[in-house]
């Protein structure tokens, strides 16, 4: 797609903009939501940490099953149309899986939830970058800067409604009907792409990773393996850890997305002045400290500083990654930017039940330190972007 060049089209443009903005910032919200109410989902239920992992593991299995399917329903329908549908699932299943009784149904809904959320972040990502190929400018880092706000304003709205007594699953009710409600009025303005003829390049929004996609998505997943964690297991760490009521908590979290949410919004410029290459490298590093400091220190302040760290650090590894995929030689934008971020949200999803093994075995402190090894892997490997961007 070229940027569009008359003023009814860059008007149409900058709406769509907002609108899947909005879509990102209300995902983020859900996902916040969720990890406030982690600890409490688990007392309700009454399992213990190798169990909890295993629904983790059931959420990540219906998110990266339903991944190539969004793919291709976007390259069918359009990524508008896609969008759309998935944010309305993800609205219902968030208020369902923090609101059903019995261990049977809160896997399904776990699985049911896992599902929504994956189809909702390919087809958002590719929206996204449609958006940012018409407007011809940067964007996708502000794009992932709602996504944070979102989870900074899920956590802080979980925190709330636990502290007023709502956490028996009434708050995430109100908010999945909320999230609904606020997508209704994004539907008019997103951006209509019509999809690409069948087997043209263009019309790949998933493809089997190799080469460049293959390695970007690695770098990806670790990035994304580490956000993920602390959407999981931050709150159960700071519990653990510094002695930390659950409604306290969930500002560990809180920490993270405002770190993180201040720093995409920047991170256009910042990419611009210092370079993608360098921003991955201190990214990295960052990463690594930010984690050991959060897991280490028994005191709140300070792991919730650790927290902030990892935000800042992280906020703009995956949206440089997405910009070096939408320019993969061979690949249409959409394509390898959807390829490669199915790599990553599969370590956004996998990465919490896998910790959760190492967790029943030792403790999330150790989990969590072991992980911080991802940060020095994206730190040596910054040079894998600068090609592409």
């Amino acid at each position: 797609m070229k940027p569009v060049d008359n003023v009814q089209a860059l008007r149409g443009v900058a709406a769509a903009r907002w609108a899947i903005s909005a879509i990102f910032l209300l995902n983020g919200a859900g996902i916040g939501l969720w990890a406030a109410h982690v600890p409490l989902v688990q007392a309700r239920a009454g399992i213990d940490t190798g169990t909890l992992g295993f629904l983790l593991l059931t959420i990540a299995g219906g998110a990266i099953s339903a991944m190539p399917l969004s793919g291709w329903m976007s390259g069918r329908w359009g990524t508008r149309t896609v969008t759309l549908a998935a944010a309305g699932l993800f609205a219902a299943t968030t208020a369902l899986l923090m609101n059903v009784g019995g261990l049977l149904p809160l896997f399904l809904a776990a699985f049911a939830f896992g599902a929504s959320n994956g189809v909702l972040d390919v087809s958002m990502n590719a929206n996204a970058a449609e958006v940012e190929s018409a407007r011809g400018v940067p964007t996708m880092s502000s794009f992932h800067g709602f996504f944070s706000l979102g989870g900074l304003l899920g956590a802080a709205l979980g925190g709330l409604v636990i502290g007023a007594g709502w956490g028996d699953g009434r708050g995430a009710l109100a908010a999945g009907v909320i999230i609904a409600l606020v997508t209704l009025p994004c539907a008019r303005f997103i951006l209509r792409v019509p999809p690409a003829p069948h087997g043209s390049p263009q019309g790949s929004h998933f493809a089997l990773p190799r080469g460049p996609a293959l390695f970007l998505g690695v770098l990806g997943m670790l990035c994304f393996a580490v956000e993920g964690a602390l959407v999981d297991w931050s709150a159960l760490l700071l519990t653990e850890r510094t002695g930390a009521a659950p409604a306290s908590a969930a500002l560990g979290y809180s920490a993270f997305s405002i770190a993180m949410a201040a720093c995409r919004f920047a991170g256009d410029r910042l990419v611009l002045r210092f370079g993608a290459p360098r921003m991955m490298t201190i990214g990295g590093l960052g990463m690594f400290a930010g984690l050991l400091l959060a897991v280490l220190s028994t005191h709140f302040v300070l792991s919730a500083l650790g927290f902030a760290i990892i935000g800042l650090s992280a906020a703009n590894v995956v949206p440089v990654v997405f910009a070096a995929a939408a320019r993969i030689p061979g690949m249409s934008a959409g394509g390898g930017l959807a390829t490669v971020a199915t790599m990553g949200y599969a370590g956004l999803l996998l990465a919490p039940p896998l910790l959760g093994s190492i967790a029943a075995h030792s403790n999330i402190a150790v989990a969590l330190g072991i992980l911080s090894l991802a940060g020095l892997v994206i730190a040596a490997n910054a040079n894998t972007v600068k090609r592409l961007t």
